[in-house]
């Protein structure tokens, strides 16, 4: 009988320290997983900073993952040769203007979808769906003529308004969804106290979706700034391109200067990635919580 229970304990240690190994392997395999895909991410980021400080060919094989040798003549070049501050700073006027109308319209548009339920609302909110699906090439001509006439071609103004007009569907619904999870009691309870309907609003209702505007902030400026279509299209003078719109000016007929194009790209993604990492927090809570209806 003691040896029984002596070998079932045996068993048993065994069976434990299997299913511990297991385990370890389970979270061994899901970290280097991760790492992997992490390394995917991250690795056009560092090839793109590498190419833009060594003096070696972008496409010689095999590639120097290292560089040989540390340049900054490329940085030097865009910031003496090119506009490169200019347009940088072109693209955060358009990227804030860009975000901050599309804030404050998709807050007054998502809370009228919120909490004013009716056959026209249901219709505007399909068709505000129905926008989001067509092309920007669709509209762009039409755009372009539009914007001639209003004295809005060629314009940081112009580019940010369709901007924003691309962004609001989305900023939109987004809104919507955030105002579908406060209840509606708590502008009742205030309108009862004496608040009238944009005061409950102003002094309940938004503060309680902060993180809803975070979000619709950061993506609104995110997307201004990396926008390049109607950029393109709608500035038609170099002292008025943004940066993504500049960086074609790095191409010739014949020839593409890589190492100062990867410079002007590091320093066009390091704003918008600061600013991202500054919110990221806010971003992430944000999300979570406007998917949530409560």
């Amino acid at each position: 009988m003691r040896s029984f229970v002596n070998s079932a304990r045996t068993m048993g240690a065994v069976s434990a320290a299997g299913s511990a190994r297991l385990a370890f392997l389970r979270s061994a395999a899901a970290f280097a997983f991760t790492l992997l895909c992490a390394g995917l991410v991250i690795f056009p980021y560092y090839w793109m900073f590498v190419s833009s400080l060594g003096s070696s060919s972008l496409f010689e094989w095999p590639p120097r993952i290292i560089p040989s040798s540390i340049s900054f003549k490329a940085y030097e070049k865009i910031f003496t040769e090119r506009a490169v501050l200019t347009w940088l700073t072109n693209t955060a006027v358009v990227a804030s203007a860009t975000s901050i109308f599309c804030t404050i319209v998709a807050i007054n548009a998502g809370y009228a979808l919120s909490r004013f339920r009716g056959k026209m609302t249901g219709a505007f909110g399909i068709f505000i769906l129905f926008s989001q699906m067509l092309p920007a090439t669709l509209i762009v001509v039409p755009l372009y003529v539009i914007f001639r006439q209003l004295g809005l071609y060629n314009t940081l103004i112009g580019l940010a308004i369709a901007d924003a007009a691309f962004i609001l569907p989305l900023a939109t619904w987004l809104m919507k969804g955030f105002f579908d999870r406060i209840p509606i009691d708590l502008e009742e309870q205030a309108q009862i106290d004496g608040c009238s309907r944009m005061g409950a609003f102003y002094r309940v209702t938004l503060p309680l979706a902060i993180p809803g505007l975070v979000v619709v902030t950061a993506f609104s400026f995110i997307t201004g700034w990396d926008e390049f279509f109607l950029a393109r299209t709608l500035i038609a003078t170099q002292s008025n391109w943004v940066l993504s719109v500049g960086l074609t000016s790095f191409e010739s007929q014949y020839s593409v200067a890589w190492d100062e194009m990867m410079a002007a790209s590091v320093v066009f993604a390091l704003p918008a990635a600061a600013f991202f990492l500054v919110i990221q927090r806010y971003l992430v809570s944000g999300l979570t919580s406007g998917a949530v209806k409560g």
